[in-house]
């Protein structure tokens, strides 16, 4: 049933485009000085660049994924040129891995339903990582369209504090 979701979902993302105030939006949930960690977004995907942008120079620390065996992590500052992560053949740069103690956690979702429990890629990535961090505070970024009444959460699926609407 997720994997049809998910499908469904990826397929409706295509050509859509975020309001003009959604990375201030996203900003002003956030306490400035925060430390962050925030997911580079991929084609189709809410946007993050303008937010990584944002939370930068308002000075906050911001911290990106590198996804291996596990998520580990970089400091944007030292990860230039991470807004062309995602575009084909540019990954993430040798920036040296750390451990961050996030205050908020930007998390990557397909959808959410009104309890916050989200429907992720299916890498189990952030399902395993935001529990390390339990007074981390969750946002995930969806389209309009992906608020759901269910989204066959299982005991391992993790929840959201809050979600932003990328056009909405």
């Amino acid at each position: 049933m997720k994997a049809d979701l998910r499908r469904t979902i990826r397929a409706a993302r295509s050509g859509r485009v975020a309001t003009p105030d959604f990375a201030q939006r996203v900003l002003a949930r956030i306490p400035a000085g925060s430390r962050v960690c925030c997911y580079v977004a991929l084609p189709a995907e809410p946007p993050t660049t303008a937010l990584i942008e944002a939370l930068l120079e308002r000075g906050d620390e911001v911290y990106l994924p590198v996804a291996g065996a596990a998520l580990e992590w970089v400091l944007a500052a030292d990860s230039a040129p991470w807004r062309a992560w995602g575009l084909p053949g540019v990954g993430p740069c040798e920036a040296p891995r750390v451990q961050p103690d996030p205050d908020v956690i930007v998390v990557p979702a397909l959808a959410v339903d009104p309890a916050g429990r989200r429907l992720g890629q299916g890498g189990g990535y952030y399902d395993r990582f935001v529990p390390q961090h339990p007074h981390a505070r969750t946002i995930a970024l969806l389209w309009s369209g992906e608020v759901l009444p269910d989204v066959a959460a299982e005991p391992h699926d993790i929840t959201v504090d809050e979600w932003v609407l990328a056009d909405g």
